[in-house]
């Protein structure tokens, strides 16, 4: 199985490597879904030449219909991870009416180039999935990022095993969304062929003095990153025969 590790930092890289999973993908703000990273983080990650690095085109949290502004947001931001050597990159948009948009999408996709392209869990809230998957297969995607329409992918394997039997030929079904050791097999049972996850763990705080207010927001953010043991167990019970 392909594992791809959701990494928001250099050091969840470094452990994805560590842990011979296969390629990354890149953002920035776990806590919401992530978002698109910086060009800056972009650059390091791809310094490091580690793991195939594909990056998450998402300019806001909350929903997938992007407006005219958002929209030139990601085309260019597309642009930039072109143009630093990124090897995939992870788009999504949908209708006010919860479908896909293809004129967009087929846009979107042209700009990616040479590059693969996947779409990313905005396919969890379409009406119509079935359909879609067809649709992205003609514009030419080639990765689904999915839960099956559930919060966690275990949830919704029923569904994503339908999916991966009747459409997996033509792309790929990348379950992903509360993914661990303790469930990892049986997706591989099931016989997908890549899986989604960031394996992270909480990371302690750093001493507040007694002379800072303790109550700011922003300091009592939990900060996450992959960790080694986790994605180790994961690839293990993945890739063994």
């Amino acid at each position: 199985m392909l594992i791809e590790v959701c990494a928001a930092s250099l050091s969840s890289i470094k452990v994805a490597a560590q842990a011979k999973a296969d390629r990354i993908e890149l953002c920035a703000a776990l806590e919401v879904g992530g978002l698109t990273p910086s060009a800056g983080f972009i650059t390091e990650a791809l310094k490091i030449d580690l793991l195939p690095i594909h990056c998450l085109i998402r300019p806001r949290q909350g929903h997938f219909c992007y407006n005219a502004e958002e929209q030139k947001l990601i085309e260019a931001n597309i642009e930039i991870a072109k143009n630093l050597g990124c090897h995939g990159v992870i788009v999504g948009a949908h209708t006010k009416d919860f479908n896909l948009d293809l004129t967009i999408l087929k846009k979107w996709k042209s700009l990616a180039g040479s590059m693969k392209i996947t779409f990313h869990r905005a396919f969890d809230v379409l009406c119509k999935p079935e359909e879609a998957l067809v649709q992205l297969i003609d514009i030419g995607f080639d990765c689904v990022l999915t839960a099956g329409g559930q919060e966690k992918a275990i949830a919704g394997l029923h569904k994503l095993e339908h999916w991966n039997t009747n459409y997996g030929s033509q792309i790929m079904i990348m379950p992903g969304s509360g993914i661990g050791v303790s469930n990892c097999t049986k997706f591989k049972q099931a016989g997908f062929k890549a899986l989604h996850l960031s394996g992270g763990k909480s990371l302690a705080q750093i001493e507040i003095p007694s002379t800072i207010n303790k109550e700011l927001s922003f300091l009592n953010q939990t900060l996450k990153e992959s960790d080694l043991k986790t994605l180790q167990e994961v690839v293990k019970l993945c890739k063994v025969n």
